[in-house]
């Protein structure tokens, strides 16, 4: 039975291009598997603490100094980790916002990262990821067109992939995309053309 962690970030909630598109994943991934299990994120309803100078500290040592106050502060960021350890497959749905991911995305990122928990380095001082053999599927939701010349300013599906490859060591990463949403809307029958390869 797979385990697949559903993360939401678009604050338009049920309205949202990439909620759409992420739960299409979700339900396709289900077609397939019945029986997995689905845990769902949506972090605009418990949006994670962006890092402070106080947290920022904690996010940084290894699981050895951790002290009562460290697990104190790290309670979210060890949910997070948890969520991911624990999934087969993640699912991560986000609009594009200014060529990048969604700000609640981006705080979730940040305090899953850590040394010792998600990447160690090995005897020759190369990072290496602790997290591998997991798949996951970003659905990418942007009001405009990108057309093959301007690809090079979408930051998020390179961002994601590069950050997840070296902190996680998860490699197996593929976008599925809506595109041009100011202007046009999709139906349930759009959504599944598009994922029709997953």
């Amino acid at each position: 039975m797979k385990n697949i962690l559903h993360i939401i970030s678009s604050a338009r909630g049920q309205e949202s291009y990439s909620y759409r598109l992420s739960t299409a994943i979700v339900e396709k991934l289900m077609d397939t598997d019945p029986n997995a299990s689905i845990t769902k994120r949506n972090l605009t309803k418990e949006f994670p603490p962006f890092i402070d100078e106080i947290l920022i500290p904690e996010l940084y040592k290894t699981p050895k100094d951790y002290n009562e106050e460290s697990k104190r502060l790290l309670k979210y960021s060890d949910v997070i980790f948890n969520d991911v350890k624990n999934a087969d497959i993640i699912v991560i749905g986000t609009p594009m916002h200014n060529f990048s991911i969604s700000a609640p995305l981006k705080a979730w990122i940040d305090l899953l990262i850590r040394p010792g928990i998600t990447y160690n380095f090995d005897n020759t001082g190369a990072r290496v990821g602790l997290l591998q053999d997991k798949k996951v599927y970003l659905a990418i939701a942007s009001g405009g067109k990108l057309p093959d010349t301007m690809r090079e300013n979408d930051y998020i599906e390179s961002y994601i992939k590069t950050v997840f490859q070296a902190y996680t060591g998860i490699t197996d990463i593929r976008t599925f995309r809506v595109e041009g949403t100011i202007e046009n809307n999709y139906s349930t029958d759009d959504y599944k053309k598009i994922i029709q390869n997953l």
